[in-house]
């Protein structure tokens, strides 16, 4: 049998946190069916922030506590408002069957426009939810945004803050650590020496978020492989960005992703036909979504 690859898809947190609409609780549901029906078993399904910054994903609560089961589900919180919410949110759901994720950037400039923070004052808070995430049995899982490229052109990314971020990942008790390309302009060459400095002082699992500026992201999915990384995560239609990230583009998309990974021998348990229909229902939950209020810029969190 093929060796196995897990996709993760984010469509519905860092693909729709970005779109100049609202889309229906409801479609984002029966877009998680669409997902389940294609195969797919692990989806980033919302973010834990104020809906007054993100007015996207206002229905946290409510989507959270309606998902149907199957999945795994994943959701982003910044701090422990957002952890209480979450745990409240998925009361009604199997222990295991879900988890948080946490994101600190390696920019100091991207997580300052990003979360409003300094990457310490970031991770301190990191600390307190996963303090509460040990005691209560959640899952954790730590991203950090700008793992292998600075949005700005007069900053370089520090392998010494990624591995660092990492370790205090570690020592939290995350499950899994994933290397973020927030603006897409990574090479191959940079994606397996980064992976490479972070593995090399630890023993948890890596996956990689992709971004695709200059087309290399299939190519640095392939460096993972090669590295040993086998989770990857995409979105349907490829959605998504950071609009603190300048130039930051779309999600790798996971219908690319899935037949890319097929290619390379790999089995990821996804159909693709079902996959297409799964893109077809959320570019058809777009086209139906209310126009997004007007608000004032302001910081949040974007891998």
């Amino acid at each position: 049998m093929a060796e196995r690859v897990t996709l993760l898809d984010v469509s519905a947190r860092d693909g729709l946190q970005d779109e100049p609409c609202v889309v229906a609780t409801e479609e984002k549901l029966a877009v998680a069916r669409a997902l389940h029906e294609a195969g797919v078993g692990e989806i980033e399904i919302t973010s834990f922030v104020h809906p007054r910054w993100v007015p996207q994903l206002a229905d946290a609560d409510r989507l959270a506590s309606q998902l149907p089961p199957g999945p795994h589900y994943t959701a982003l919180v910044m701090n422990e408002r957002g952890y209480e919410r979450a745990l409240a949110a998925f009361a009604s759901h199997a222990a295991g069957g879900w988890g948080l994720v946490f994101v600190s950037s390696a920019s100091p400039r991207h997580n300052q426009s990003n979360n409003n923070r300094s990457i310490e004052q970031t991770l301190e808070i990191f600390d307190a939810v996963a303090a509460r995430a040990r005691r209560d049995g959640v899952e954790i899982h730590g991203a950090i945004a700008c793992s292998f490229v600075s949005p700005y052109a007069d900053e370089q990314t520090d392998p010494a803050i990624v591995g660092g971020i990492a370790r205090r990942y570690a020592e939290g008790g995350c499950t899994l650590i994933t290397l973020a390309d927030t603006i897409g302009r990574a090479d191959p060459y940079t994606v397996a020496t980064r992976i490479d400095q972070v593995a090399a002082s630890l023993r948890v699992p890596l996956s990689l978020h992709l971004h695709d500026s200059f087309g290399y992201a299939l190519a640095n999915v392939y460096a993972g492989l090669l590295r040993g990384v086998r989770r990857f995560e995409g979105a349907l239609a490829g959605l998504g960005g950071c609009p603190f990230a300048p130039g930051a583009p779309g999600n790798l998309d996971l219908e690319r992703l899935n037949r890319f990974i097929s290619a390379c021998g790999l089995e990821t348990g996804i159909d693709p036909t079902a996959l297409a229909r799964a893109s077809d229902r959320i570019r058809s939950a777009l086209c139906g979504a209310a126009p997004l209020p007007e608000r004032k810029p302001t910081a949040t969190a974007h891998q």
